[in-house]
């Protein structure tokens, strides 16, 4: 495709341009003298006062540079964020000289200090492949947390279990209910017994015919 639009003229690079405009971006085309509407270096250069002067280059360079995540950032939105200062504070810069200073403005901007460690360890090829770290990341630490939280009441229930008073009413329920049941098995094992021993008494002395 770049190859394709490299041997346009400037009149159909400025015409495809213009078309594709969209928003506040089309506000510019009213701005400017309809003989330069669809030309392209005039249309490019009239975008980039509008949305990318050359004095703010600086403001840019600095807010680029001190980017941090803040509370409320998501990761995918903070190298959103990223990607969109690296442009405006680099605009003459080649894209892969842009990513690679945004991928490593990333990094540095991430407040969790084992994350950055463990990400420029895997070293990263762009942005889009640190952001991705970044969240599987994320979304492993998470986990483990809810993990660790879930093992911890368990071994808090276990121990109240343990624990437990003798005294406490579940306690002496159970007890009682125990006590009743073996009660309850000797009698019956007290009345099989007699019933075998009169059962052999009566065997005993029964006529042999019989």
């Amino acid at each position: 495709m770049c190859t394709i639009v490299n041997k346009w003229s400037e009149h159909k690079k400025g015409l495809y341009l213009a078309v594709s405009l969209i928003k506040q971006a089309q506000s510019v085309l009213g701005d400017l003298p309809k003989e330069k509407r669809q030309v392209f270096s005039d249309l490019v250069s009239a975008l980039e006062e509008r949305f990318a002067p050359s004095s703010q280059t600086e403001l840019y360079r600095v807010q680029f540079k001190e980017s941090r995540q803040k509370v409320n950032d998501t990761l995918p939105g903070l190298g959103q964020s990223v990607r969109r200062l690296s442009n405006l504070a680099y605009p003459t810069a080649p894209l892969e000289l842009r990513d690679t200073l945004a991928k490593e403005q990333f990094i540095d901007a991430l407040v969790d200090s084992e994350m950055r460690l463990r990400i420029k360890q895997s070293r990263p090829k762009g942005l889009n492949d640190a952001i991705r770290l970044a969240v599987e990341l994320e979304a492993y630490n998470t986990a483990e947390s809810k993990t660790l939280n879930s093992m911890g009441h368990l071994r808090q229930t276990t121990s109240d279990e343990r624990t437990e008073t003798p005294d406490s009413p579940d306690t002496a329920v159970s007890m009682g209910q125990m006590t009743t049941w073996m009660q309850t098995i000797e009698n019956n094992l007290l009345a099989i017994t007699k019933e075998i021993k009169d059962l052999k008494s009566q065997r005993k002395f029964q006529p042999r015919g019989r």
